[in-house]
């Protein structure tokens, strides 16, 4: 087994598993973004964008300290979920190429899952109840805080199998880096004409595009969360299932810059 670099096993690279890892990483995008707006049209927070859970975690403390609770369950778990993805490969014995990414694959997916099964117990938030009105350590409470701690996990290791797909740095569950990034390169090539603005700007205006996507089809249909959660797992299965299979012990080609 060759020896892997620090970098290499902090910051994996999407190319040498997925047949195509940009398209690829912004199908996983795409989920991120439909599960984030599934559990805030159910249970008032975020399971992907934790900026937003920030901001909810203080407005929301002294009105409904529940909700507010809620908001960093879905923080901690999150970090929780990028931790252990970053232990398992910071272990000798973890296989940190081909091998080990498609397994955090079917993690993440396995996880999915479990989140559907806790919410499907619960009752559908958008249509009877807030979770602002679940009195604080209730079964209901519980039950939305497993479910939302379970899946802000699930997301934070569907975000941390792949830093870079190729050259390009990947933002599975985070969008405004990368729209702030298009926006800003998107003038410097208006501006200044230069090409290589332009090609960054298309690359990352993509993901806020693919996380919109996402949000959309959740936000204009009536699906309720099990069903939605289901839809993820399958798309998470099946890009962990259909990547290309190459040497697991190829390296992975370092693109930071």
């Amino acid at each position: 087994r060759p020896q892997w670099s620090v970098a290499q096993r902090v910051d994996p690279n999407a190319a040498t598993l997925l047949r195509r890892p940009f398209l690829a990483i912004l199908i996983l995008a795409g989920v991120g973004g439909a599960l984030d707006a599934d559990d805030y049209l159910t249970y008032g927070v975020f399971t992907a964008n934790q900026a937003g859970n920030m901001v909810l975690l203080w407005i929301k403390l002294l009105d409904a300290p529940g909700q507010a609770l809620l908001s960093l369950s879905s923080l901690i778990g999150c970090a929780l979920g990028i931790g252990f993805v970053v232990f398992l490969r910071s272990r000798e014995w973890w296989f940190v190429g081909n091998s080990g990414s498609r397994t955090l694959l079917f993690v993440s997916a396995v996880v999915l899952a479990i989140t559907s099964f806790v919410g499907g117990r619960l009752f559908d938030t958008r249509v009877e109840l807030s979770t602002s009105e679940l009195a604080l350590g209730s079964s209901d409470w519980w039950g939305a805080f497993a479910s939302i701690s379970l899946s802000a996990f699930s997301l934070g290791v569907l975000a941390t199998v792949f830093i870079w797909a190729g050259p390009h740095k990947t933002a599975v569950i985070a969008a405004t880096g990368p729209y702030l990034d298009a926006a800003r390169y998107g003038a410097a090539s208006i501006f200044f004409k230069d090409r290589d603005y332009r090609q960054k700007w298309r690359y990352l205006i993509a993901f806020p595009i693919a996380w919109s996507i996402g949000a959309m089809l959740v936000g204009l249909t009536p699906l309720d969360r099990p069903f939605v959660t289901w839809i993820a797992v399958f798309v998470v299965l099946s890009v962990a299932v259909f990547a290309r299979k190459l040497d697991p012990d190829e390296p992975i080609e370092d693109h930071q810059a």
